[in-house]
Formats: structure tokens, C-alpha cells, sequence
């Protein structure tokens, strides 16, 4: 068992919000890399790109399609069981922005403790509009060296793509516009 693996297996929520690519829907499984484990010697994924943003989901520069949430980094891609904040239930009624953010926490983010190397700038897509990421996500994002900005999924999902051509580090954590399930693709009811 790789350090990974057992690394992984430590993170139970980590686990529950990460699904591996073996959906229907998805157009190769050769596409899917191990990110946590990346291969340098395979130039293949090193320009992934996210071609087209639907209602749905993503289809990536090799025809990949990651329908819900996806999150991208050095060139490979993994399926991010998440809703849209505005979509998330609210629990005990809280309002406001705090109400769009039930059940999201460090966990939803913990891929980045292992993620090698490690990226300069994660953009947060929100779904279909910008919504500020409350502080305790802020701080961990923060604690763990990289620079968070915030903001639509399409706009994360195009500045992903211009800083991946210049060659920077950097990842995309991207919610889909709207609730999908990404085992049916369907949108979640």
C-alpha cells in the first residue's frame, strides 16, 4: 500500500466527497490520473483543460466528462462530490452567507494536504455566482501556503486554463452550475 493510499484512507471525508471517475458518462478511463501520485514521466496530462462548462458538469480537453464537481491540478482531474453553496441545505436555519455554507468545512478541502506539488493558487468555483468563502476555509486554505481566490465556476474554470498554458502551479476546485449527482449525472432532487 502507497503512503498515499494509507493517507487517504485516514481521511474518511476526504473519501466520501472524492469519487473516482468510473461513471457511465465518462468518455475514457485512461484519461483519469492519480493526482495524489502523479507519473513525471508522462507529458500526456500536462495540458488538461476544461473545454465546456454545461448545467451539468465539465468536458475536459481530452473529451473527458466529469459531470458534478471536479477539482484539477497538474493536469489531471477527479470527480469532487459537492453542491454549489447556494444549493446546500440549511440546517437549524441559519441565513445569510453562514446558511449557504452548511456542511461545507476543511474536510471538502483536505486533498490539498497531500496534493504534490503543492499549488501556488487554488481558485474556487462557486457555481453560478461568486459567493465569498467563509473564514474558517479562508484560514485552512491559508494555513496551508496557497493563495484561495473565489469566484464563478465559469471564470475559475477560464483562469484555470490562461495560468495552466503560462505554466504556473495551480488548481481548480470547481461546483458545478447546478446540484448533480455525479454517480447518475442527473440532476440531484
Amino acid at each position: 500500500m502507497s503512503r498515499y493510499t494509507a493517507l487517504l484512507r485516514s481521511l474518511p471525508a476526504l473519501r466520501s466527497s472524492l469519487r473516482p471517475l468510473s461513471s457511465p458518462h465518462h468518455v475514457t478511463r485512461r484519461s483519469f490520473q492519480n493526482m495524489l501520485s502523479p507519473d513525471p514521466s508522462s507529458d500526456q496530462a500536462t495540458n488538461l483543460a476544461i473545454n465546456k462548462l454545461t448545467a451539468r458538469g465539465f468536458v475536459l480537453s481530452d473529451d473527458l466528462v466529469i459531470p458534478g464537481g471536479t477539482i484539477i491540478h497538474s493536469g489531471r482531474a477527479i470527480l469532487w462530490d459537492v453542491d454549489p453553496p447556494l444549493s446546500a441545505p440549511k440546517v437549524g436555519g441559519k441565513a445569510g452567507l453562514e446558511g449557504m455554507w452548511e456542511g461545507w468545512g476543511e474536510e471538502r478541502f483536505r486533498v490539498f494536504d497531500v496534493l504534490t506539488p503543492r499549488p501556488e493558487i487554488l481558485l474556487f468555483g462557486t457555481g453560478l455566482s461568486a459567493i465569498p468563502a467563509p473564514k474558517r476555509i479562508r484560514e485552512y486554505i491559508s494555513s496551508l501556503g496557497i493563495q484561495l481566490d473565489v469566484m464563478d465556476t465559469r471564470n475559475a474554470a477560464s483562469t484555470y486554463n490562461l495560468l495552466a498554458e503560462e505554466g504556473r502551479t495551480i488548481a481548480a476546485a470547481l461546483c458545478p452550475l447546478d446540484p448533480i449527482d455525479p454517480k447518475t449525472g442527473k440532476a440531484r432532487g
